[in-house]
């Protein structure tokens, strides 16, 4: 009696499942988990276009080697490791001093021309200025949408081999972000079972959206600085990692950290606390930190931008990024 019980509760719950299943997936869809590759249309074919998977350890996707090619309106060329650069110079080169930009699309410079990155424009800078015979090699290796833990495995994957003598970090608030969210990710991500199922992504849904409440007051950037979050954390284990291979080749560390561009005046502007968060945090790890909001501050925040609807610096911001790196980073 018992048994026949158990099973009629099992066989209904079973049977509620599948209806909570069905209804969400056919008549009130939710926003799946479940990676799918984004729809063909110009930016979508754009991510796989330039970029490939990754057989770094880690690294789910890098820029494709040896490209030349238009991407959302703005050409893309790389060398043969995959950078959005020339070719670097030979280490043996004299009085070589070579920098490594580690970022995500701000440093990889997404719808700017490559000259116009700041990576280019502070190589041109620091040659104009140098007062001896020095060759300055900026390397840029900022690949769109790549967190601080994709960089670490970048860095010690593939980087560190071309014995950079100063690492720059170029930190953007989305750099926490390590679940599959934006749509480059989503294109090289490998589903989880679960997220096949309707009814969890409800539940995972739900349970984002109150620890979002909770930990960011309902702000998606300061939830993944919370520092309770496995997102934030990945960033204190990523800096941790950075500063010992640093350590070990005995390599300075620039921190870099870019505000979040938008139209909205400066004085509205609500991450200043997370920007102490992240300076803090470097400094606890030894780097130099520069937080660029005070000087960008200063500009029309409306001038700074590629266009209305894309918040990624234009040209103007790049170059004003190069002129605040020119005075700050350690190189005399």
């Amino acid at each position: 009696m018992i048994a026949r019980r158990l099973l009629l509760v099992l066989a209904c719950a079973c049977v509620a499942i599948a209806c909570v299943e069905a209804w969400l997936r056919f008549v009130q869809p939710v926003n799946s988990a479940r990676i799918e590759a984004p729809a063909a249309d110009a930016r979508g074919g754009w991510y796989g276009l330039i970029h490939r998977q990754s057989s770094v350890p880690g690294l789910a996707y890098e820029l494709v080697p040896d490209l030349d090619r238009d991407g959302s309106g703005v050409r893309v060329k790389t060398n043969s490791l995959g950078m959005r650069d020339d070719e670097p110079l030979p280490r043996s080169t004299p009085k070589l001093f070579r920098i490594l930009a580690l970022g995500d699309s701000v440093t990889f410079g997404f719808r700017v021309p490559v000259e116009s990155g700041f990576c280019a424009v502070l190589e041109q800078r620091l040659a104009n200025v140098a007062s001896d015979s020095r060759r300055f090699d900026v390397l840029n290796t900022g690949v769109s949408g790549y967190s601080s833990r994709d960089e670490v495995a970048a860095l010690e994957g593939k980087w560190l081999a071309l014995e950079p003598d100063l690492i720059l970090l170029c930190y953007s608030l989305n750099d926490p972000e390590i679940e599959p969210s934006q749509p480059l990710h989503r294109y090289f991500a490998k589903t989880h079972w679960w997220q096949h199922s309707s009814t969890l992504n409800f539940v995972a849904n739900r349970w984002k959206g109150r620890k979002m409440r909770t930990l960011g007051d309902g702000d998606y950037w300061r939830y993944l600085h919370a520092p309770s979050e496995p997102s934030w954390k990945s960033v204190q284990t990523a800096f941790e990692q950075i500063a010992a291979r640093a350590r070990e080749r005995k390599i300075p560390v620039a921190l870099a950290i870019f505000p979040m561009f938008g139209p909205a005046e400066w004085k509205a502007y609500a991450y200043r606390e997370q920007h102490a968060q992240v300076a803090a945090e470097g400094a606890r790890n030894g780097f130099l930190v520069l937080d660029l909001l005070a000087r960008f501050e200063q500009e029309d925040p409306a001038s700074l931008l590629i266009s209305p609807d894309d918040m990624h610096p234009n040209a103007a911001g790049h170059a004003i990024a190069a002129e605040e790196l020119l005075k700050f980073l350690p190189v005399n």
